[in-house]
């Protein structure tokens, strides 16, 4: 103020003025953002939102003091005048909010920045960066994205993330199974500039990163889809600390239905490795294979077996239909009711086996309570309790001291059986399915119906470990959809897991049995056969990741996950010269 001789308000009157366009530079968070031609961060690091102005200027309003504050950059809406079409008078939209913002780039670190919102007086609609606010008919807020992917994600009211970043966390996800924690640390450490002058230095919490992780992928799919994302601005039950991962639940939830059966990306894959094109009668005739095998991963689920009902909570043992049954005693057959704080009944043997259960891993040096009424004399560690043992003449018949009964309990969380993928021989994953129960025939029947519902999407191929009880089992139910699909063996199981007193599998399942999968003179096989086998073990990396995610989490995760390897497969397909190609749909759908 001293320095241009003007007073406090009509600093403040320019600066209202002027601030659409001082920083602005056309660059409202949808386009590419090129910087000034000085750089202003440091002069703005020492006297921005950083600094405390409000002790220096107690006479000024904190909201003076907001609106009139520098930040690195100013972000606004990318509009300027309403375009609700049920808005009765349209007209240039009006400063609603501004506030302070952390803006996490990669290559200038954590910024402080502003955020302002716009709001029609008319209709009452709220725009903001990524995203307008509206009431519905039903007098229900949502929120409303704008269409296109965003240079920069707003993934909290006070978080922005550079399109960058989100990227680059996506990637850690994919080619390195990166931790959110490892990931914190690692953009802390090595990204995250100190941009604080009063030593408060902000982070990069884990929610924020999976909150961008989760929004810049819906924004995505719902672009590539020409769809807008839509999400409730109030989601019911929602925490303080946790509404943007409940608000964008039931979009996840949505996306992974959509995903389910035929959805991946990829689903209509072929190339030089998974199709072959040979001649039968001096007709050219196309042979298409594909895969199938379950790998042992999976997220927690309901106790009760092959219950697909979904858990309140992460850490719940049963789901809201069987919740009852947490009254019930833990172990196996027992149908009493248990005991106030315990998992158990009355039983005094239940009672012990919950008892071991929480005792193990405990520390074994606790000398005290093993022998509670001897002295250390004064030795320590190992040779102390040698001696003990020594001393006192124990003896064990491996019994405790209600003899050697046994008993099955579930005392802990219960997990989903395996994640069953169908991959074409190159490596392409044309589907994923959850199974609860078991890797049953019955199951790999069902998958298959809905990953392959009509005559042209069948695969001429299918190779699985267990083809030969598949068979079996869509014979005895007359699904006869599949009758002209091969079904051998693969060839590793074939030869070693399978024995050869097994007539029908020799009969109907043997891999020699299908020529135009072999070529006699090289002795070789056309198609990769442990496609599958050689997926899982990549897909079984993201285990530490998904372990406590919710169903709803593990199953969006996981399909991004299979997205981005797709996408790779691809690229590494058409370095190879495999002509990678989507099939028509229209002609996978006869």
């Amino acid at each position: 103020m001293e320095t241009l001789g003007l007073d406090q308000e009509v600093i403040h009157l320019l600066w209202t003025t002027l601030l659409p366009v001082v920083w602005q530079q056309d660059r409202p968070g949808h386009e590419p953002q090129p910087l000034p031609f000085t750089d202003p961060v440091p002069a703005i690091l020492s006297h921005g939102p950083s600094h405390d102005l409000h002790k220096s200027l107690p006479h000024i309003s904190v909201q003076l003091l907001i609106s009139s504050a520098l930040g690195v950059e100013e972000f606004l809406p990318p509009v300027q005048t309403c375009f609700q079409a049920l808005c009765q008078s349209p007209s240039r939209l009006t400063v609603a909010r501004r506030h302070e913002a952390h803006y996490y780039t990669v290559g200038r670190g954590i910024l402080p920045v502003y955020i302002t919102s716009l709001r029609c007086r008319s209709c009452e609609t709220t725009y903001h960066l990524n995203y307008y606010r509206r009431k519905d008919s039903s007098n229900i807020v949502h929120r409303h994205y704008y269409s296109g992917q965003p240079q920069v994600l707003q993934a909290e009211s006070h978080v922005l993330v550079d399109a960058a970043l989100a990227h680059l966390f996506r990637s850690l996800l994919f080619h390195s199974q990166t931790s959110g924690q490892a990931m914190e640390r690692m953009y802390t450490d090595v990204l995250a500039s100190s941009t604080s002058n009063n030593g408060n230095r902000p982070t990069l919490r884990r929610t924020y990163l999976w909150d961008t992780f989760y929004l810049d992928a819906l924004l995505q799919h719902h672009d590539e889809q020409g769809t807008s994302l839509i999400l409730p601005e109030n989601p019911a039950g929602a925490k303080p600390w946790g509404a943007q991962r409940e608000r964008i639940k039931v979009a996840l939830q949505e996306r992974n239905i959509f995903m389910a059966g035929t959805g991946q990306e990829f689903y209509a894959h072929a190339c030089d490795s998974c199709v072959r094109i040979t001649e039968r009668n001096g007709v050219p005739v196309t042979l298409q294979a594909a895969v199938t095998d379950g790998v042992a991963i999976g997220h927690s689920c309901c106790s009760v077996h092959n219950c697909h009902g979904i858990l309140p909570s992460v850490t719940a043992r049963f789901c809201e239909e069987h919740k009852a049954l947490n009254g019930i005693c833990a172990i196996s057959d027992c149908n009493k009711p248990v005991q106030a704080t315990k998992l158990t009944c009355n039983n005094p043997a239940h009672q012990q086996m919950q008892e071991e259960r929480y005792q193990k891993g405990k520390s074994i040096n606790d000398t005290d309570s093993l022998f509670p009424n001897t002295d250390n004399n004064g030795l320590e560690g190992f040779q102390g309790v040698q001696t003990l043992l020594k001393e006192a003449n124990l003896l064990c018949d491996g019994k405790g001291a209600l003899g050697n009964q046994t008993f099955k309990a579930r005392f802990g969380r219960s997990y989903t059986h395996n994640e069953q993928l169908i991959v074409r021989p190159c490596g392409i994953i044309v589907a994923r399915a959850t199974f609860y129960g078991a890797e049953s025939v019955s199951s790999v029947a069902d998958m298959l119906q809905a990953v392959f519902p009509t005559k042209n999407s069948v695969p001429d191929i299918l190779f699985y470990d267990n083809n030969c009880h598949l068979r079996r089992h869509l014979r005895a139910q007359h699904l006869h959809h599949f009758d002209d699909m091969g079904m051998p063996v693969d060839v590793f199981h074939f030869k070693c897991k399978h024995s050869e007193k097994d007539d029908y599998c020799g009969q109907h399942c043997n891999p020699l049995l299908f020529p135009d999968i072999y070529d006699a003179e090289s002795k070789t096989w056309f198609f990769n056969s442990s496609a599958a086998e050689q997926t899982n073990a990549w897909l079984n990396r993201f285990l530490p990741i998904v372990h406590d995610m919710d169903s709803v989490c593990y199953d969006f995760f996981l399909d991004e996950m299979i997205k981005e390897h797709n996408r790779f497969v691809t690229r590494k397909l058409e370095d190879q010269g495999k002509h990678p190609f989507l099939q028509p749909s229209e002609w996978l759908q006869k």
